[in-house]
């Protein structure tokens, strides 16, 4: 009796070691015998006693890394300090169990190195206006590295970009310089507008000017033809004469009448023209 009693004991025991319940978000690595047997996903999980064993349980959630430090030299040979965040989760746990001692020093290093790789390939001015396109670069290339050891890296982002004192005196003697540059720039861009503006005045003031002395010719041809129309025969003659007197009498009144006169020019044979104007007027 007591024998059977025993024997049920042992395998009650044997049961419940056989029996393994794995919490959610991880996953055992069972070996047997020294050699990697399987995988247990979360719930409830049977094993052989004493031939299968636990090697690892591995967390198979985000894992963050948010204190990696290291300095870069970028492509225009400024040396500067860069701090970044990863996370990354385990998808194959046999690979990261079996091929790696420590995941976070794996997921530290090929962050480090290929940070170093492609933030040396662009500028600091790059590095800091333009994040988003870097760490993008940054995710694809850490990706296909962690395929290889089973593992993820979904986020990849650089937090913090610091500078050492040489470094911000040199960037802050550039900014006062592009800044002066784009003022000179702004300067120059107004006063050929307004040159521009100036001249655009000018070239209206003198065809305006230009207008009102054609519309001013036309109008005395058109007098001149009427007159002559309306003077038929000889007298038409005559009549383009005393059109040209008035003409000339009004010009020596406008220069009589001006605040700057000093000298009259009167044209050729003024009187003859006056006499010529009488006596057409006297015919008339």
């Amino acid at each position: 009796m007591e024998l059977i009693l025993a024997l049920v004991v042992l395998l009650v025991l044997i049961v419940i070691m056989g029996l393994k319940i794995v919490p959610q978000s991880r996953n055992l690595v069972i070996t047997r015998l020294g050699a990697y047997q399987r995988t247990l996903d979360a719930g409830v999980n049977i094993i052989i006693p004493f031939l299968d064993r636990v090697h690892a349980n591995v967390p198979v959630n985000d894992q963050v890394l948010n204190d990696i430090e290291l300095e870069v030299v970028s492509a225009d040979n400024v040396v500067f300090g860069a701090q970044l965040l990863v996370v990354y989760r385990i998808e194959n746990p046999e690979a990261a169990v079996f091929r790696v001692n420590k995941i976070d020093d794996l997921v530290i290093g090929l962050v480090q190195s290929l940070v170093r790789s492609e933030l040396g390939k662009v500028e600091l001015d790059a590095v800091q206006s333009d994040r988003g396109s870097l760490n993008l670069a940054l995710l694809e290339a850490l990706e296909d590295a962690g395929k290889t050891y089973g593992i993820r890296i979904s986020r990849s982002e650089i937090t913090d970009v610091r500078l050492n004192e040489t470094t911000q005196k040199a960037m802050a003697e550039v900014l006062a310089a592009e800044r002066e540059r784009r003022a000179a720039i702004t300067r120059a861009e107004g006063q050929r507008r307004a040159a521009e503006l100036n001249a655009d005045g000018e070239l209206y003031e003198a065809q305006r000017r230009a207008d009102g002395i054609r519309a001013i010719a036309h109008a005395n041809a058109e007098a001149n033809r009427e007159i002559a129309a309306s003077l038929e025969g000889a007298n038409a003659q005559e009549a383009l004469v005393f059109q040209t007197a008035r003409m000339q009498i009004e010009a020596l009144e406008g220069l009589a009448k001006s605040d700057n006169a000093k000298l009259i020019m009167l044209p050729g044979g003024p009187s003859n023209a006056f006499r010529e104007a009488a006596a057409i007027l006297k015919d008339i």
